[in-house]
């Protein structure tokens, strides 16, 4: 279903098309919620797929998801990235490789892991006491002799031919035994080989096996939650919910031992959802992409906290790899409370997040007299390194909380040497110009030729922007209610010349001035001012004090842009000095 200008509103699926889009459409006063009736207004088109087979519509269903992000769907937002370990054991000698996202290249994956630290920390390990390579492809094929690693006994420099596939891949399986939870297997065979070497007078190999022996039982320690005598591979899944707010955790064991608890939040959800159709949504968006990338990975029992119906066509699609069952008594009851007690929690950890974003904002409100509550705030920076690599960012928050799918990078076009604000003009200019407008248009000297943008009857035509409440405020190109500008007031009164001149309306602007500290050589402290806010047509301030709802906002919003600007500008600067020296 799409709306205006092909947005795309809601994806689904049925067996009758006929049936299904016509209820939408029925009269119908009751049992119908708010986020339906501002669906069935802002249809405008609804284009159709043929599939052969109800499988086959659940995976195209769940790829059309992922790739347009309807925002009347129920949406897995799996913004956290979860680490995975890679092996890519096609390779003559492989190595261990920290990975953000699990992809089908025919590699090894292990995990997810919740500790991206702990993990880390393990793969240190691993690579030191089993001496694998840590050099990059690249690296492992133009080295001619061995490196530092080597000498410090801790790489068996297969590089230059010092350890031979055969033994090398004695290790790798080792590695690849401990990620699988196999550690007790992997001490056995290690104590044999201490004892062999021991019975061989080969004392320096029996130490080494010793002091690995030690490692893997001091690893295998830390293991808190363990199903005793098991080799399950499993994901434990609860539901908790309050209205529109739902929490997802799932508990994951490989070979009997947890590897992590992982919590999925959602928010905004229609109330008149069931929940059988918001846990189904969630096991779609998880498994599938999960199972197209790394099937390995996947667990061969899900147990749900309740039944759900269409289960079986989700099975079909991932290949009876995995079965989803309801817990029967048999089973750890005490996971399944643990499991269900953190699933309430985490809700109520959202519930609560949930209400201070909106005091927060609140508060910004208050304290800038704004108009309205800034739903969606945008925040714009610039940065350079003495003129070079000009670059300019756009942040946004809706609701309080970063929305990075909306963030924008600007390159700098008509600007040469330091010039900020000219650059931030240029950026203002891109965001909110009249599409039919050029540039040179908005020169001073040509304004009295374009005059269009002066005469009222027109101003739909020229597409000057004004606040509407019913547009998306997570569409790319909404009206935010509130910019910010990374400056004080000479930033502010260049934004005021720009939405002067681009007959801007009803869009409110300041600038976040940072705090100014200052010590003289003889003072026994720094004395710092607070950070101060200036908005149009007023002349003083307004100061914000620390640990307030506006101050928390409105300062997390500049330093993101300048975080988000100051980066890419380095990759710019970086790339262009690369290419120089070529």
């Amino acid at each position: 279903m799409k709306g205006d200008g092909d947005e795309v509103l809601y994806i689904g699926k049925a067996k009758n098309l006929k049936n299904r889009i016509s209820s939408y459409f029925q009269k119908q006063t009751t049992n119908r919620s708010p986020r339906i009736e501002l669906l069935i207004k802002t249809i405008r088109n609804v284009e159709v797929i043929i599939t052969d087979t109800e499988v086959e519509a659940l995976v195209l269903e769940c790829n059309l998801i992922k790739k347009y992000h309807p925002r009347f769907n129920v949406q897995l937002k799996d913004d956290k990235s979860y680490p995975y370990v890679r092996i890519h054991t096609a390779h003559t000698f492989p190595r261990l490789e920290y990975v953000r996202k699990a992809k089908k290249d025919g590699a090894r994956y292990f995990g997810p892991f919740v500790s991206a630290y702990q993990i880390k920390d393990v793969l240190r390990w691993a690579q030191k006491e089993f001496k694998l390579r840590d050099c990059s492809d690249s690296e492992f094929r133009n080295r001619i002799r061995p490196c530092i690693l080597y000498e410090m006994k801790q790489c068996s420099a297969p590089c230059v031919g010092l350890i031979d596939n055969k033994n090398y891949f004695k290790n790798i399986e080792q590695v690849l035994k401990i990620l699988e939870g196999k550690t007790k297997e992997v001490v056995n065979e290690l104590k044999t080989q201490m004892e062999n070497a021991s019975e061989n007078l080969n004392f320096e190999l029996a130490a080494e096996m010793r002091d690995r022996i030690q490692h893997l039982e001091a690893l295998n320690s830390e293991q808190k939650i363990t199903q005793v005598e098991s080799t399950a591979n499993q994901d434990i899944v609860q539901l908790a919910r309050q209205g529109s707010k739902a929490v997802v955790v799932l508990l994951a064991i490989r070979e009997g031992k947890t590897i992590g608890v992982f919590q999925y939040p959602f928010e905004d959800l229609d109330e008149g959802l069931q929940d059988e159709e918001l846990l189904f949504e969630f096991l779609i968006q998880y498994y599938l992409p999960r199972y197209e990338q790394s099937p390995q990975i996947l667990p061969t029992q899900v147990f749900l906290p309740f039944k759900v119906k269409q289960t079986f066509l989700l099975e079909k699609a991932l290949k009876q790899v995995l079965k989803f069952s309801i817990p029967s008594e048999t089973n750890p009851s005490d996971l399944l409370k643990m499991v269900k007690k953190t699933a309430e929690f985490h809700l109520s950890e959202l519930c609560l997040k949930s209400t201070q974003k909106s005091l927060d904002l609140l508060d910004v409100q208050k304290k800038l007299h704004l108009k309205n509550l800034p739903r969606r705030l945008e925040c714009y920076d610039i940065s350079h390194f003495q003129g070079e690599g000009t670059v300019g960012s756009r942040v946004v928050f809706i609701e309080g909380t970063p929305e990075k799918k909306l963030y924008r990078h600007y390159h700098i076009k008509d600007v040469t040497g330091v010039d900020d604000f000219k650059s931030l003009k240029e950026v203002l200019w891109r965001r909110f110009k009249p599409k039919h407008l050029r540039p040179e248009d908005l020169q001073p000297e040509r304004l009295q030729e374009v005059n269009v943008i002066k005469r009222p009857e027109r101003l739909q035509e020229v597409n000057v922007i004004k606040r509407d409440v019913n547009v998306k405020k997570h569409n790319d190109n909404a009206i935010p209610d509130l910019i910010v500008l990374d400056g004080g007031k000479a930033q502010l009164a260049q934004a005021q010349s720009i939405f002067k001149e681009l007959e801007i309306l009803g869009v409110e602007y300041v600038a976040l001035a940072k705090a100014r500290t200052k010590r003289a050589f003889q003072d026994s402290e720094i004395q710092s001012s607070l950070e101060r806010i200036f908005k149009p047509n007023q002349r003083n301030p307004i100061f914000l004090k620390p640990q307030t709802g506006a101050y928390r906002i409105l300062t997390q919003a500049r330093d993101e842009s300048h975080r988000f600007a100051i980066t890419f500008h380095r990759q710019i600067r970086d790339k262009k000095r690369i290419q120089g020296k070529k």
